[in-house]
Formats: structure tokens, sequence, C-alpha cells
């Protein structure tokens, strides 16, 4: 370790990681400074050092609800992942050993995610968790944190809106819209406008790591209304039926690894309009203290990172 960052880590001071985690989990300082057990001040003066530290706003208000910047969105899987390290440096190693953890283990995921996430997870879980089990279940968005506050599942990854009190959410990337067609039957020159989009007919799923109403609000905001002539139940039928149809449709960026097979598409980025949403991690609070819980979040967060990059 050279002079510099000798100076640059005696200018840094951990606390501040941990506040920043606690105000991107709670969007509230006020909500924060109580999972922090501090005064409202010391949290408020802690966001104004973090905004120094980062030269980025990282949380603006928005109505009653602080709203985490894509900054925020990037450096939260990273930092929590470094907090969970310094954790784990500081836990006696023989305190938790997942090679011993077995039994059956369930979470939720989107079938986008699934696709996605689910490959680098098992690999994983096989090498570091060999008798633990598996199971992805195949619940609708609008239900996944009411099974979790059942316990029916350990961990949700998808798009949620805002999370409850009771739940620990972890952003793992800012998701955004691309336009995909087929150039042999709609002549669209990217980037592409939400105005040209609203004159051709589109195809439109509300799957879970979506959630309902962004693309529509997008649409709404720039005062136009497009005519959607499908609605599919899975993302994943989209591009056949573009491949024959004279179609587009508004899908996240991070889908379009899954229709790389189909050359005839293309994705074209939106001009004038950031449709975007967070996709998260979101665990009950009552298994903030459960290895399993913990060591499970670790690995979705290191796949995705994997998957995402910095977001």
């Amino acid at each position: 370790m050279n002079n510099a960052d000798l100076a640059l880590f005696r200018r840094l001071d951990l606390n501040l990681l941990v506040a920043f985690d606690a105000l991107v989990t709670e969007r509230n300082v006020t909500r924060a400074a109580t999972r922090l057990h501090l005064g409202q001040p010391a949290v408020s003066a802690a966001l104004a050092r973090l905004r120094e530290m980062f030269g980025d706003e990282l949380l603006y208000r928005e109505g009653a609800a602080m709203v985490p910047t894509a900054r925020a969105l990037e450096l939260a899987p990273r930092v929590r992942a470094l907090l969970d390290e310094v954790r784990l440096m500081t836990t006696p190693a023989e305190r938790f050993d997942p090679a011993r953890l077995a039994g059956e283990v369930r979470l939720a995921l989107n079938d986008p995610l699934e696709a996605l996430l689910l490959p680098g997870l098992t690999a994983r879980l096989r090498e570091l968790a060999p008798r633990l089990d598996l199971r992805v279940q195949p619940i609708p968005a609008s239900q996944q944190l009411d099974r979790l506050d059942a316990g029916e599942i350990r961990l949700a990854v998808g798009y949620f809106g805002e999370a409850r009190a009771v739940h620990d959410e972890q952003a793992l990337h800012v998701a955004r819209f691309v336009c995909v067609f087929n150039p042999a039957l709609v002549r669209l020159d990217a980037p592409v406008t939400l105005a040209q989009v609203a004159t051709l007919p589109n195809i439109h799923t509300s799957y879970g790591g979506e959630g309902p109403g962004l693309v529509d609000r997008a649409f709404a905001r720039a005062r136009l209304k497009r005519r959607v002539v499908v609605r599919t139940a899975t993302p994943l039928s989209i591009p056949f039926v573009l491949r024959r149809s004279p179609f587009v449709a508004l899908v996240p960026e991070l889908m379009t690894p899954l229709f790389g097979g189909l050359a005839d598409l293309r994705f074209a980025p939106l001009a004038d309009a950031e449709v975007e949403f967070p996709v998260s991690m979101v665990s009950h609070r009552r298994d903030r203290s459960d290895p399993l819980v913990g060591f499970l979040r670790r690995e979705v967060a290191g796949v995705a990172a994997e998957v995402f990059g910095a977001g």
C-alpha cells in the first residue's frame, strides 16, 4: 500500500458506508437513523459527507420519499458486499460453513431473471454448499412480498416498487428499456422515440421484473398513447412473435442476451425517455442474522454483479 492509499484510508470512515447502506435501504433519513441507533442530525450529516465523498447527490427527495440516484444504485451492491466481507472477517470462521448447509431453500425469480441468474447461482451453490437444494418458486410479482412475509420463500429478486418496513432490500441493477423489432418488417432508425413507438402495434408483457405500468407511465408523461395488440404471459415469447409480425416491443436491456440467438432482430435505444427500474433483492428482516439467508444474499449479489456488471 503506497502513501496515497494510506492517505485515502485515513480519510475514509467505514461508518459512512454503514450509513450509506442504511440510507439506500430505508430511503428515509428518520428510518435510517432508527436502524443505526443514531439521531437524525447525525445521519443527515453523514449523508452530506457521503455526497462530498462520492461527488453525487446519492439520494434526492421526491414527495415523502428519498430516491437513490443511478450512482447510488450502482454503489449499493458493492458497498453491501464490502460490509458483508468486513462482517465475515470479524466473525470466527467456525460459526458458519456453507458446506454444512443441508435441506431446501426457496426463492422467487421471474422467468428472465431465472434464466440470467440461476446458472451462475447453481454453479456457486454446487461448489460452496453442495448439500443445499434450491427451489425457484413461480410466484407472481404482486404476491412475492406476501409470500416472503409468510415465510414461504426466503429471498425474492425482481422489481417491487417499494419494499415494506419489515424487509431488507438491496439494489442489484438499474434496468433500462430498449425497443426491439424485426428490421425486415418494421422500418426504424436508432435511437427510437416514444412517438415512433406509439405509431406502431406493440407487444407487451407485465412480467415480474418490470412491474405494472412503468412503460405506460412513460407514454402518459409524453402525452402519447400506444396500441398494445398482444399482451403475453411471459416475455420469452416476444422475440418469436416479432420475427413474424410487424410489431415493436419495449423490453429491459438485461433481457437482450436471452434473444441473442435471433440475429434478425434489432435492439434500439430510446432517444427521448429513460424508462428504467431497479432490480432488487429482498429478504425479511427476521432473517437478518440467519447465516443461510446471509450466504444466499451474498451469492445472489455476486452472480448479479457478474451478469449485470456495474449496472
